[in-house]
C-alpha cells in the first residue's frame, strides 16, 4: 500500500533515535499530551498511524515500565489505552503532573532546552498532525481539542528562531481547534525543523515539477493565443488583398505592396519571418508590417 505523505513524514519521524534523556522526554511528553486523551481518567491514543501506536507504547514502556493495551478495528484503527489509574499516575508523574491539573498545558520542565523542541514537535506531529499531498495542496495542520493546549502549542511554533519566522495560523473547526500552515515554504522549515528531510526534499522537488509544468502550460497557452492572434490577422489582410483585386485590379496595387499582397493572398497562415524570407528582396518584420497595414488601409479607403 503507498503511503499518504503524512505517513511518510511520521514514520521518517519515527526514525530519530532519541538517546539523549531531555530529547526523549519531549518527545514523548508531546506524544502523549497532543493524544487522545491524557489525564488521570483517560490516557490513551487513537491512530490509523500503527507505527505511531507502537512508538507510544515503546515511550509507555520506556518512561514507567507500564505497558498500554493494544487494539485494533478492522477498519485498521489502533488504540493504546493505559487502562489502569495507577499506571496514568506513573506516566503522569514522570512529566511532572500530579493528575489534578485543572486542564492540559504545555509544562515546559519537559522541554529541557532549546534543542529538545524539534522533538517536541515531532512527537506533537506524530499524536495530532497531518498533512496534505502536495500534489494537491500545500497544507500542513496540528488538531487539538483544547483551547489553552493550542495556545501554547502555538506560541511554542511562533517563538521557533529561523530565518523566516513560521507564522503558524489558528482556526476552529467543529469541537477542534487547528493550528496550519500553507505555502510550501513553511512547511519544508517545519519539516526540517522537527527532522523530517527526506519529506521535506519531496515537498521541493514537488514544487518544482509543479512549477515547471504549470509555466510550460503558461508558454503553451501563450502560443496558441499568438497562433491564433496570428491566423485571424493574416485572413483578415488576405480578404483585404482579394477585395482590392476584385475592385481596382492586381495592376493598381502599388508595386512596393504589390509583390506581399500576392504573397498574403496565397498565405494567410504565414508569419511575418516567414513572408520577409519568401521576399525576392528581403526587408524587416516591421517593414513587412508596416506594408500589409498599408494595403488593409487601401482596402477601406475603396
Amino acid at each position: 500500500m503507498i503511503k499518504s505523505f503524512s505517513n511518510r513524514i511520521k514514520s521518517e519521524l519515527l526514525e530519530t533515535e532519541r538517546e539523549d534523556r531531555a530529547d526523549f522526554l519531549a518527545f514523548s511528553y508531546a506524544l502523549f499530551l497532543f493524544s487522545s486523551a491524557f489525564g488521570i481518567n483517560s490516557m490513551y491514543i487513537k491512530t490509523e498511524n500503527e507505527q505511531v501506536a507502537k512508538a507510544y507504547m515503546k515511550c509507555a514502556k520506556q518512561l514507567a515500565d507500564v505497558k498500554p493495551v493494544f487494539s485494533k478495528t478492522k477498519g485498521g484503527m489502533c488504540r493504546c489505552e493505559i487502562k489502569s489509574e495507577s499506571d496514568r499516575r506513573k506516566i503522569l508523574n514522570v512529566f511532572s503532573l500530579t493528575g489534578n491539573e485543572l486542564s492540559n498545558r504545555v509544562n515546559r520542565t519537559n522541554i529541557d532546552t532549546e534543542s529538545c523542541y524539534p522533538h517536541f514537535l515531532a512527537g506533537a506531529f506524530l499524536a495530532c498532525g497531518t498533512a496534505a499531498d502536495p500534489k494537491k495542496d500545500y497544507h500542513l495542520e496540528f488538531c487539538i481539542a483544547y483551547k489553552k493546549l493550542c495556545d501554547d502549542l502555538l506560541k511554542i511554533i511562533s517563538d521557533i528562531e529561523l530565518e523566516e519566522p513560521l507564522n503558524p495560523k489558528k482556526i476552529q473547526r467543529k469541537y477542534e481547534l487547528v493550528i496550519y500552515f500553507k505555502g510550501s515554504e513553511k512547511i519544508e522549515d517545519l519539516l526540517l525543523f522537527m527532522g523530517a528531510q527526506r519529506s521535506a526534499f519531496s515537498l521541493m522537488d514537488i514544487k518544482v515539477e509543479k512549477d515547471i509544468r504549470n509555466r510550460a502550460n503558461r508558454l503553451s497557452n501563450c502560443d496558441s493565443a499568438n497562433l491564433d492572434k496570428t491566423i485571424k490577422t493574416g485572413l483578415k489582410q488576405s480578404q483585404a488583398v482579394e477585395y482590392i483585386i476584385k475592385n481596382i485590379g492586381v495592376e493598381n496595387i502599388p508595386e512596393n505592396l504589390r509583390e506581399i499582397a500576392l504573397i498574403r493572398l496565397e498565405n494567410p497562415d504565414m508569419s511575418l519571418a516567414e513572408i520577409t524570407e519568401n521576399l525576392s528582396e528581403p526587408i524587416s518584420r516591421s517593414g513587412v508590417n508596416h506594408r500589409l497595414k498599408r494595403i488593409e488601409k487601401l482596402a477601406e479607403e475603396i
